[in-house]
């Protein structure tokens, strides 16, 4: 199913088509490999249209390797703040030290170096060697596994596994445009080959494609749901200010302030009487019991944060939107 002429149309598409995206710009090689290790974090979980301001003000506040490295964590999530997933920025800050303490300088051009710095796995690693080093790998994300699978017309479980497709990436072929090529594949993805009304006739190499042909454009995907969890968060509020504690509960929130809180079991958010809220995460639907608490008590590692300028704080997002449904809920 090879076509000599693939690379040359999904190119010339690329160059016609492609976004403009700020890691993207002509720039030296030592920016280049800066710009593409903080956009490949940033984008791990996160949309390109999101990451991109993020990105944007994270470049203009840390320009370069050196500075990341010495950067203060207190500034460092500041810059970070919004995004979530703290825990990348916390990665890319270690990875900076490391490549400037072990590889002098400079970013590791080999796949096994790249996976030894903290934060980067095998895509992060095979994205990096094609887009920085010009090397002939096509990295498997969502977009290029949904081309595979329309373009094969691969519908079940063992056809559309990673090991499968991995073996069909050899429909591409190569490019001596390599750097390019991956990102076209993956622009084709995401802008013509959608998870939902796909542009076909737009699409350089709808010829060669079986659901096409089929006018079949459904994926078969494993059903991603977000985990339901139940919290009860207790808003001791004196005036204007509230507790805030550091969190060393939550994992995925690590040393970040909250509400304090606890998860509870579904059947005591159902029976509560108390004004409830609902929060959707990127990775979990927060359903939350606010309990309101005039009197102030001591809390090891807590805080009295005035309202009017929680917009200074590094705080997680889901602590931001507690505050803005505190003053309607309360």
């Amino acid at each position: 199913m090879r076509n000599q002429n693939i690379p040359k149309k999904i190119l010339h598409w690329y160059d016609n088509n492609k976004r403009v995206l700020p890691w993207r710009k002509q720039v030296s090689k030592k920016k280049t490999e800066y710009f593409t290790l903080v956009s490949e974090f940033m984008l791990q979980q996160t949309q390109v249209k999101t990451v991109i301001p993020y990105f944007n003000n994270f470049i203009n506040k840390i320009p370069n390797l050196k500075k990341l490295a010495n950067v203060k964590e207190t500034r460092l999530m500041k810059c970070w703040e919004g995004l979530g997933y703290y825990s990348r920025a916390r990665n890319l800050k270690k990875t900076a030290k490391k490549i400037i303490s072990e590889f002098n300088n400079n970013l590791p051009s080999t796949i096994e170096e790249l996976k030894t710095l903290p934060g980067i796995g095998d895509y992060t690693s095979r994205a990096i060697m094609a887009i920085v080093f010009n090397k002939p790998i096509i990295p498997l994300d969502g977009n290029v596994e949904r081309i595979l699978k329309r373009v094969f017309y691969l519908k079940n479980e063992k056809e559309t596994s990673k090991e499968s497709l991995i073996k069909k990436k050899f429909f591409f072929g190569k490019s001596n445009r390599s750097s390019d090529y991956a990102q076209a594949i993956m622009e084709i993805g995401a802008l013509v080959c959608k998870p939902a009304n796909p542009l076909c006739f737009e699409c350089p190499i709808s010829k060669n494609c079986r659901s096409f042909k089929k006018n079949d454009f459904e994926i078969t995907s494993k059903n991603k749901f977000n985990k339901i969890k139940y919290f009860e968060a207790n808003i001791y509020q004196n005036q204007n200010k509230y507790l805030l504690i550091k969190n060393s509960k939550f994992k995925f929130l690590n040393n970040l302030l909250i509400f304090p809180m606890k998860e509870v079991e579904k059947n005591k958010f159902n029976t509560s009487l108390n004004k409830k809220i609902n929060i959707k995460m990127s990775n979990m639907d927060m359903k939350i019991i606010l309990n309101k608490k005039n009197k102030l008590i001591k809390i090891k590692n807590s805080y009295l944060v005035d309202k009017k300028n929680i917009k200074d704080l590094i705080l997680p997002s889901f602590t931001k939107k507690i505050f803005n449904s505190v003053s309607n809920y309360l």
